[in-house]
């Protein structure tokens, strides 16, 4: 799908070396506490770190799947926050324990699991929404040739109503829950678009966190002269690259302030980290990183987060940081 696919394709690759070593003294040294006559817990700060991934609802390729089974091979004690979409199960002729079973090959136990929607044809009409075909990432609106399987993935969610948000996300949490997937309480937009209307919606449904907010630096070089970036821009203008987590109504608001893998490089990523090291230095405080990728495009972006990965295996090795590999629960505000 074209569009889709333009949406991932900010940098071209860069090579990647795997710190082998530093990654074995990551699995084990991460979540090590300090000794009682160690004075590591004011002298080594703390970083908080989730690493997510967005199953866009797209298609479950298998090279992107073994990407990410090697991933959880390679890093077993790195937990990731997995935003599932319940529109694989609404593709036409989909196999509903085919497609669970594809799902489970990249998740593990120790895993949050959440939920992502893009504006799907087929998801949202499943769910008894009548399907919006604008507005779109990318200016003007789904055209009904390319809705012969399914279309949908660049309609901005955040025009739907409360009401028709609420139904689309009770149905996508039923349906995951009905697959062995939990009931999720955390969440991102597709596009990072969670408007007022999604917050809504998330809260009736009894949602905890957000993860939509972003820095729109990130995509500026991509994205630049598209109503995308202006929808992220208008919606998050106060999100930086340093932002923390902060109450949004009854929600604790994320944001993905080291973005995705898709967009960043993992240099940039470390970038984030660094700053946070910094910040917890100078503050005292535990500070949040996120950073993540998407199922779709796994196999070609994996390597920035295992760039990323080892860069903090050296730091943690090196005792410049302690790592909490985190849930959202694990960051939330009263």
């Amino acid at each position: 799908m074209p569009l889709l696919r333009s949406f991932f394709s900010r940098f071209t690759l860069a090579t990647v070396v795997t710190l082998g070593a530093t990654a074995c003294a990551f699995d084990t040294a991460e979540t090590t506490p300090p000794s009682d006559d160690e004075s590591a817990a004011t002298t080594i700060p703390t970083i908080k770190v989730l690493v997510t991934v967005d199953w866009e609802g797209d298609d479950l390729a298998d090279a992107n799947l073994r990407a990410m089974e090697s991933l959880r091979a390679d890093y077993p004690s790195v937990r990731l926050t997995q935003f599932l979409n319940a529109a694989y199960f609404t593709k036409p002729s989909a196999d509903a324990s085919s497609v669970a079973h594809e799902v489970r090959r990249a998740v593990r136990a120790n895993d949050e699991l959440g939920l992502h929607i893009h504006g799907w044809k087929r998801l949202f009409e499943t769910s008894g929404v009548a399907f919006r075909t604008k507005p779109t990432f990318w200016g003007g609106s789904v055209a009904a040739a390319d809705c012969a399987v399914d279309c949908g993935h660049d309609v901005a969610i955040s025009a739907y109503s409360a009401s028709e948000l609420s139904k689309v996300i009770a149905f996508s949490v039923a349906t995951l829950d009905a697959h062995g997937f939990g009931h999720a309480t955390s969440f991102r937009a597709g596009g990072w678009l969670a408007g007022p209307t999604v917050r809504d919606a998330l809260t009736t449904q009894g949602f905890r966190f957000d993860h939509s907010s972003v820095a729109s630096t990130y995509l500026a070089d991509e994205l630049a002269g598209l109503p995308l970036l202006s929808m992220v821009r208008d919606l998050w203008p106060t999100t930086t690259r340093s932002a923390q987590p902060y109450k949004l109504g009854a929600l604790t608001e994320v944001p993905d302030n080291a973005a995705l893998a898709d967009y960043v490089t993992s240099s940039e990523m470390l970038g984030v980290v660094d700053a946070a090291i910094t910040a917890a230095k100078s503050t005292n405080t535990v500070r949040v990183v996120s950073i993540g990728f998407h199922q779709e495009t796994a196999a070609d972006y994996l390597p920035r987060i295992r760039g990323a990965l080892d860069g903090i295996a050296k730091r943690v090795a090196a005792r410049k940081v302690r790592i909490i590999w985190a849930r959202s629960s694990d960051v939330a505000l009263p």
